[in-house]
């Protein structure tokens, strides 16, 4: 993030600290209950978000070599992406036009093909069938038709996204809304991947997405362990078309007031969270980043969780091992048994009957954006564009509030 943009953000974070406020919207939001329970809805979700909109599937750093593969699912569909000789990244169905059975698992560095587990047909990179086992056995075939089945997928400012629907090329940059500008300044084609751990939860994707959009809760349900750290209040959020960035400072951020502005640091006193639709949170966390991708699955109860840690240097000594491996820990303690033992509580309770919906407060802005704009996924408008009163990319939310009328769109600062 540049210098100029560190400066706006810390101005707006001192004045919330000075006047004790945050910011707020006009409006709360209520949320319907049914839109984590119902079949239909996670049904159409699978479909529309996961299928016809681009998903985040790694950072750059996860394919950093020619010959580097990552597989996941999206949604329902096995995907594997690989980085060939040219240096390009592709994404194809992780299916062997053999018999379907997956042709990779995990991540590594396959050399020049990815073999069949199954028969051991082989494919290139790119996709293209390399060899088949057994030639006189399948001398009737096309072997020029039975390559990989292709996935739209596209890289740019460290990250790689892919679309499982359509051949047209994803346009990176309308897609990121601005938040781009933002991302690219941590320079993170030059990040380096340290650890992934997966998780499997009875949540609903969304209850477990819901959990990255505000910092409320930090003072109450983290009290013991990240409160001491991070505060609850004097908060940013700014829109980026579908996307959002909720950026919490951290009490250390009392050091600056005995500082000249000239000499301020945002990155060392905040935490940043990008919320990217529609499943992945970028964290960044002064000396690493983190990436959190969340998956419905068939059943609206449960979703799984791939979370990712990457450092700046590349860990070559034991003692930075041991400290990266710390730190994942530790992350993954505050969440398992904090945030996600609480999601697990109100997953249940949803389907007590006690409420239809429930409530997004003013200072939760990060939620009713998010919420707004898987609805407008889904419905297949454009997501962001509307009211006119949402934030500009890199406009402050008391500029966007200066020139809007006050509607439950407007983001203005209040106590």
């Amino acid at each position: 993030m540049d210098r100029a943009r560190q400066l706006v953000l810390l101005d707006r974070i001192m004045a919330h600290r000075q006047a004790g406020t945050t910011d707020l919207v006009p409006a709360s939001y209520r949320q319907p209950v049914e839109q984590y329970v119902s079949p239909s809805r996670a049904a159409a979700e699978r479909d529309r978000l996961f299928r016809a909109t681009p998903v985040l599937a790694c950072l750059t750093a996860d394919l950093a070599n020619p010959g580097d593969y990552l597989t996941l699912t999206v949604g329902d569909i096995p995907v594997v992406l690989t980085r060939a000789s040219d240096g390009v990244v592709r994404a194809f169905r992780n299916v062997c036009r053999h018999r379907g059975a997956q042709v990779a698992s995990g991540r590594g560095s396959a050399g020049k093909v990815l073999t069949c587990p199954y028969h051991n047909w082989s494919y290139r990179l790119d996709g293209s069938l390399a060899a088949v086992t057994s030639r006189q056995g399948f001398d009737d075939v096309d072997k020029s038709c039975m390559g990989l089945s292709p996935v739209v997928a596209a890289e740019a400012h460290g990250m790689v996204f892919v679309r499982l629907e359509g051949s047209e090329p994803i346009d990176v940059e309308s897609w990121l809304g601005g938040i781009q500008e933002e991302l690219s300044g941590f320079g993170l084609e030059r990040y380096h991947h340290v650890e992934t751990r997966s998780n499997a939860r009875r949540i609903n994707w969304k209850l477990t997405f819901d959990t990255f959009c505000e910092v409320y809760h930090i003072q109450a349900l983290h009290r013991a362990t990240i409160a001491p750290l991070i505060m609850s209040s004097a908060t940013l959020f700014d829109a980026y078309g579908p996307h959002c960035r909720v950026l919490a400072p951290r009490w250390s951020i009392d050091e600056l007031d005995e500082k000249p502005r000239e000499s301020w640091d945002l990155l060392s006193h905040a935490t940043l969270i990008y919320l990217m639709a529609p499943n992945s949170v970028f964290v960044y966390q002064q000396d690493h980043a983190e990436l959190w991708q969340i998956f419905p699955t068939e059943d609206p109860d449960h979703s799984t969780m791939l979370i990712h840690l990457y450092a700046p240097e590349e860990p070559t000594t034991e003692k930075a091992r041991t400290y990266w491996r710390k730190n994942m820990d530790l992350l993954m303690q505050v969440t398992d048994t904090e945030d996600f033992i609480m999601c697990e509580q109100i997953q249940s309770s949803f389907k007590s009957g006690a409420q239809e919906s429930i409530v997004f407060g003013r200072n939760e802005p990060g939620l009713i954006h998010y919420h707004r704009s898987l609805d407008q996924l889904l419905a297949g408008e454009t997501p962001g564009k509307a009211p006119d009163e949402s934030p500009a990319p890199g406009e402050t939310v008391l500029q966007a509030a200066d020139r809007s009328s006050t509607t439950d769109h407007a983001l203005v600062a209040g106590s």
